[in-house]
């Protein structure tokens, strides 16, 4: 399969890295030289250097045999054009990156216009993303599957928690309602769960369960006095694309909002958009300016300026007073794990969220030859997929019971829904035909149900 790959910025070399692995040809196309260079030493690519908008230079990269075409270069226009371009010369699934909010908000009449498979727009994805943190605050990240019918967060094991050194095979006493602990990451690696494993302060535990029953697992983590409340107001500091879409976001459910910005124009920009908020014209990093904006009687606080350094050290501040969820822009993946090092979990970064979405699209049409796949999912940096598959009566795991199964350690079966009914399977459960089971690949290549299976069914 080929992928070709316009603008070579931090989401384009995310991307050359992801499918490199996955593709048999990739071509970076980007007019930095020295970048092309770059990129092609780095992931052993294809690179041409030129506007990704001139036909010539598509037709130079044989655009029209891709089977994957992405522009996310810093313009939107160009990646528009780009796309509309090697659409016309035969590319099968075309990816447009756009942040102008006139773009997204005329998105799906583009899409459907001009023929562009997916439009994707960084800011307002994290906007989603961070409105969904708010209204689990217990979780840093929510996955939903199966219609809704069940969802996954990340959660941390904190210094309170029932679950602290509790080894996995015991702790069915404690979490005594149906569910499964999909994967933990710490310190950077990821661990699938097995009965010897034991929950540590400080892991991130990905736990799947029903809405109902996440909330009883809320209360094992250690964080009892936020567990029931619900976040009613914000503070966001910066008022750059991302807290415009998101306030819009958040006044949806009547959230009181203010939002602290030092840039008289973005300040006036926001206020004139959104007349019912409070915008401060200040310097949201100044404790004496969040001191005085009463900080400390927010329930969340959202630090989205242009300086990560700013945004977790205000997100560490707002932790310390005692606010229920605080959150960090942080854009720099470097900093990620210092981030998580010194106790912020709660953040996001724009790019890596559209990197993670294009990834899952282009795993998506990889596998598209295969009607089993329903859904992919990516967790953990691109180093977990939960696949939903649609079983049929072919697959050799159906009939047999879980325990009899000789699944790899690298996977494991998340969650069965069979009609309305949603299972979590135990050992003496068994797969059924035109069953959808949702399973845990851990550093593999899944594309058949029966690809979980070691040596043999049983």
């Amino acid at each position: 399969m080929k992928a070709v790959i316009v603008g070579g910025g931090k989401v384009g070399n995310l991307l050359c890295e992801e499918l490199s692995a996955s593709y048999d040809e990739v071509t970076i196309i980007e007019t930095n030289e020295k970048l092309v260079n770059k990129i092609i030493e780095l992931y052993d690519i294809q690179g041409i250097t030129g506007n990704g908008a001139n036909y010539n230079v598509l037709e130079e990269a044989d655009a029209g045999l891709s089977d994957m075409f992405i522009a996310v270069t810093t313009s939107d226009e160009i990646n528009i054009i780009s796309c509309i371009t090697a659409k016309q010369m035969g590319a099968k699934y075309t990816i447009a990156r756009i942040r102008n909010p006139e773009y997204t908000k005329t998105k799906e009449f583009l899409k459907k216009s001009l023929g562009i498979d997916l439009m994707l727009n960084p800011e307002y994805e994290a906007a989603k993303l961070i409105n969904s943190m708010l209204k689990y605050p217990s979780a840093n990240k929510i996955e939903t599957f199966g219609e809704n019918k069940v969802k996954m967060i990340e959660a941390i094991i904190k210094e309170g928690s029932l679950l602290k050194d509790v080894p996995l095979i015991d702790s069915k006493e404690i979490i005594d309602f149906p569910a499964v602990v999909c994967l933990v990451e710490r310190k950077g690696e990821v661990i699938v769960p097995r009965g010897d494993y034991i929950f540590r302060v400080g892991d991130k535990v990905h736990i799947t369960a029903s809405e109902e029953h996440l909330k009883k697992f809320y209360k094992l983590l250690g964080d009892k006095e936020n567990i029931n409340k619900k976040i009613s107001s914000t503070l966001i500091i910066g008022a750059g694309k991302l807290s415009h879409y998101l306030i819009g976001l958040l006044q949806e459910s009547n959230m009181y909002i203010k939002n602290i910005e030092i840039d008289e124009n973005k300040a006036r920009f926001i206020s004139q958009e959104y007349p019912d908020i409070d915008v401060i014209l200040a310097d949201g990093s100044d404790r004496e300016v969040l001191i005085e904006e009463g900080i400390e009687t927010f329930d969340s606080c959202i630090a989205l300026t242009g300086f990560d350094e700013e945004n977790i050290i205000i997100s560490l501040y707002a932790n310390k007073l005692g606010i229920k969820k605080s959150i960090a822009k942080i854009n720099r993946n470097s900093l990620t794990q210092i981030a998580e090092d010194i106790g912020l979990y709660s953040f996001i970064t724009p790019k890596r969220i559209v990197g993670d979405i294009i990834a899952k699209h282009s795993k998506s049409q990889q596998c598209s030859k295969v009607p089993a796949i329903e859904n992919i999912y990516r967790i953990a940096n691109n180093q977990v997929e939960l696949i939903e598959f649609k079983i049929n009566s072919t697959s050799k795991i159906i009939n047999t019971p879980l325990k009899n199964l000789k699944i790899n350690s690298n996977s494991l079966i998340a969650f069965i829904i069979r009609g309305d009914n949603l299972i979590f399977p135990n050992g003496d459960d068994c797969i059924m035909d035109k069953d959808n089971v949702v399973i845990v690949s851990y550093d593999q290549n899944i594309k058949d149900i029966d690809d979980i299976l070691d040596k043999g069914v049983f």
